[in-house]
C-alpha cells in the first residue's frame, strides 16, 4: 500500500494541470508524469530567432584577411598616379559623365532644380539677370528662330556675269574649313549661347540648340545659370541704337565664292571681321555697294582686275563702322554677367575698363546707351575712358571688384551644379564604392 500513497499527490497535480496562456511557454511536466496516457503538451508559439552572436575582433580580422568578397583588378606594382585634386579636363570629365548617364527627362529635372538653387544663392549675377528679365516686355517665345541666310542675286547685281549660286553642304570639307578659318579668327569662346543678335533686323534670334540640356549643363560647369545667354543678348540689343541697321543688313548676306558656292552660317560680316585676306566675288562686293551707296555705275560686272583694289577698299571702308559698333556693344554685353569674359575683336585688353564702365552706369543698359559713341568718336571714346580711369583709380578699382565678384558668383554656380549631381544620384550611376560597411 505504500507505493499507492506516494503516487497520489502526482496524480492530483496532473488532474489540476491547465493549458498555458497563449504566447507563453508551458512548463515542462514532471518526468514521472510523461506516460503514454498523458495528453500532448500545447504547441509552442513562434519566436524570433535569437540575434547572431556579435563578431569578435579576432573573427573580423580573420574575415578581412581572406580578402574582399568580390574579384578585384590588381597589378604587380603600385601605379604612379598624382595624389592631387582633379585638374584640367579631368575636373569636368567626371560630372559630365554623370550628367550624360541621366536620361533627358532626368536631365531637365536636375536643371530645373539647379535653377531654383541658383536663385537661393542670391548672387550679383542672379540680381542682374532678374533685373533685365523683369524689364523685358517681349516674351522669350516671341523671338524668331534662326533661319537660312539669303544671298545677293547675280541676275540683279552682276547681269554681265550672272554666275548661278547654289548652297554648299554644311558638312563638306570646304565649308568646315572656311567656317573654321573665318569664325575662329576674331576669337573663340567656351560659353555657348543659345541666342544671337541680328543687327540688320534689330531682333534676337533663337539658335536651334537653345533648349538643349547638355548645352545648359556645360554652361553651368563654366559658372553660368540658365537664361544668362538670353539676358546677355537682350543687353547687347538694348545697346544698339539702330543707326547702322541698313549696313548690317547688307553685310548680313551669305558669303559666297567665285564659283557660285554659298556657305551656310557665314556672312559677309564674318568674312570681313576675320581680318583675313578673303575672296570676294563681284556679286557680293557690288551688292553691298548698290545697297549702301546706290551706286550702280562706278563699277559694273565683270569688274576689271585694275579696279579690284579700289572696289575692295571701298567695301572695307563701308564695313569698318560696323566692326567698331558691334564689337564694343558685344563686348559690353559679355562683361555684363561674366567676370573673366572672353572678348573678341581684341577687346580683351579693355576687360576691366568695361567692367568699370558698367559700374559707372550702375549696370543699367538704358543709362549706358546714350554714352556710347558713334563711328567717328569710337577711338576717342575708348582712349578718353582709359585716361579717366587712370586719373580716377577708385573707379577702376570698382571695376576690378565687379569683375572679381562675378568670378566668385561663377564659382558658386559651378559648385552648386557639382553638389546637385551627387545629391540627385547621378554620380552613383557611374561610380560604385567598395562595400566597406559590410
Amino acid at each position: 500500500m505504500q507505493p499507492c500513497r506516494a503516487l497520489w499527490p502526482i496524480l492530483l497535480l496532473a488532474a489540476c494541470h491547465t493549458d498555458a496562456p497563449t504566447g507563453t511557454r508551458a512548463p515542462a511536466p514532471p518526468v514521472a508524469a510523461t506516460t503514454a496516457a498523458q495528453p500532448p503538451a500545447p504547441a509552442r508559439s513562434a519566436e524570433p530567432a535569437p540575434p547572431p552572436a556579435e563578431e569578435t575582433r579576432g573573427q573580423a580580422n580573420l574575415r578581412e584577411m581572406r580578402g574582399a568578397p568580390y574579384a578585384r583588378a590588381t597589378t604587380p606594382t603600385l601605379a604612379v598616379l598624382a595624389p592631387r585634386e582633379a585638374s584640367g579636363a579631368e575636373a569636368d570629365a567626371r560630372p559630365r559623365r554623370a550628367f550624360l548617364a541621366l536620361n533627358e527627362k532626368e536631365q531637365r529635372d536636375l536643371l530645373e532644380w539647379f535653377g531654383v538653387e541658383c536663385e537661393k544663392l542670391g548672387t550679383f549675377q542672379w540680381t542682374l539677370i532678374r533685373y533685365v528679365l523683369d524689364s523685358e516686355e517681349q516674351p522669350r517665345d516671341a523671338w524668331p528662330a534662326l533661319g537660312p541666310l539669303s544671298w545677293y542675286d547675280p541676275e540683279v547685281h552682276t547681269p554681265g556675269l550672272p554666275i548661278p549660286r547654289f548652297p554648299l553642304a554644311p558638312d563638306s570639307a570646304e565649308v568646315v574649313a572656311v567656317r573654321n578659318q573665318l569664325l575662329h579668327a576674331p576669337g573663340t569662346r567656351r560659353l555657348d549661347s543659345g541666342w544671337l543678335v541680328d543687327y540688320g533686323a534689330r531682333t534676337l534670334v533663337r539658335l536651334p540648340h537653345e533648349a538643349d540640356p547638355v548645352r545648359l549643363f556645360e554652361n553651368a560647369l563654366l559658372g553660368m545659370i540658365p537664361d544668362w545667354d538670353l539676358v546677355e543678348a537682350m543687353v547687347e540689343l538694348r545697346l544698339d541704337d539702330g543707326a547702322l541697321q541698313d549696313a548690317f543688313r547688307a553685310f548680313g548676306h551669305a558669303y559666297t565664292d567665285r564659283w557660285g558656292g554659298v556657305y551656310p552660317g557665314v556672312t559677309l560680316y564674318d568674312a570681313q571681321a576675320s581680318l583675313l585676306q578673303v575672296e570676294m566675288p563681284d556679286v557680293d562686293a557690288l551688292g553691298v555697294l548698290h545697297d549702301l551707296r546706290g551706286d550702280w555705275t562706278s563699277f559694273t560686272s565683270p569688274v576689271p582686275a585694275e579696279q579690284h583694289a579700289e572696289l575692295y577698299a571701298l567695301v572695307a571702308e563701308l564695313f569698318k563702322p560696323l566692326l567698331h559698333h558691334r564689337g564694343l556693344r558685344a563686348s559690353l554685353a559679355r562683361t555684363y554677367l561674366c567676370g573673366s569674359a572672353e572678348l573678341r575683336d581684341s577687346y580683351r585688353y579693355n576687360l576691366d575698363n568695361l567692367h568699370a564702365l558698367w559700374e559707372s552706369a550702375a549696370s543699367d543698359p538704358a543709362a549706358l546707351l546714350p554714352r556710347l559713341p558713334d563711328e567717328t568718336a569710337w577711338r576717342d571714346f575708348l582712349q578718353s575712358w582709359h585716361d579717366h580711369l587712370t586719373e580716377n583709380p577708385e573707379l577702376f578699382l570698382r571695376g576690378t571688384s565687379r569683375h572679381a565678384q562675378l568670378e566668385r558668383d561663377a564659382q558658386a554656380v559651378r559648385a552648386t551644379m557639382l553638389r546637385l549631381l551627387d545629391e540627385y544620384g547621378a554620380i552613383a550611376r557611374i561610380e560604385t564604392l567598395p562595400p566597406f560597411d559590410e
